[in-house]
């Protein structure tokens, strides 16, 4: 299952909302570079050994760099930071049913929604329901 919605991502003392896919079938939470780039400068970290992921636009892509964000959903704030993935090659849109659809700044994996107790509900959208959380 897969959600659309506006949460805020906190950095090196910065804060910025986004659009971030939240998606049941990822099990990784990753950010696009140029988003975070242009949000909170080039600051992330290497990764000790590169990851292979599969993007939903059906191609293989390394990642060799991440970030320790802090995502905040309906004000609610996910304690501790999380581990985001920064994406060089992150498609800025992909074609679904001939239609072409922009791609979000943040895709919010499985691992994530699982530490958090995310869930999707198909009638309420993404609800928080974990108790690691501060409001």
């Amino acid at each position: 299952m897969r959600v659309l919605k506006d949460v805020k991502v906190r950095f090196g003392g910065r804060e910025v909302t986004c659009t971030a896919l939240f998606d049941t079938g990822s099990r990784f939470t990753v950010i696009s570079r140029s988003f975070f780039e242009r949000s909170f400068g080039a600051r992330w970290s290497p990764l000790p050994r590169p990851v292979k992921l599969y993007l939903v636009n059906g191609r293989f892509v390394k990642a060799d760099k991440y970030a320790e964000v802090t995502i905040v959903i309906d004000d609610i704030e996910l304690l501790p930071p999380e581990t985001v993935l920064v994406l060089d090659e992150f498609a800025e849109e992909i074609v679904v049913e001939g239609r072409r659809m922009k791609m979000p700044d943040m895709i919010i994996g499985s691992g994530t929604m699982d530490k958090y107790g995310i869930v999707l509900d198909p009638r309420e959208g993404v609800k928080v329901i974990g108790a690691s959380l501060l409001l």
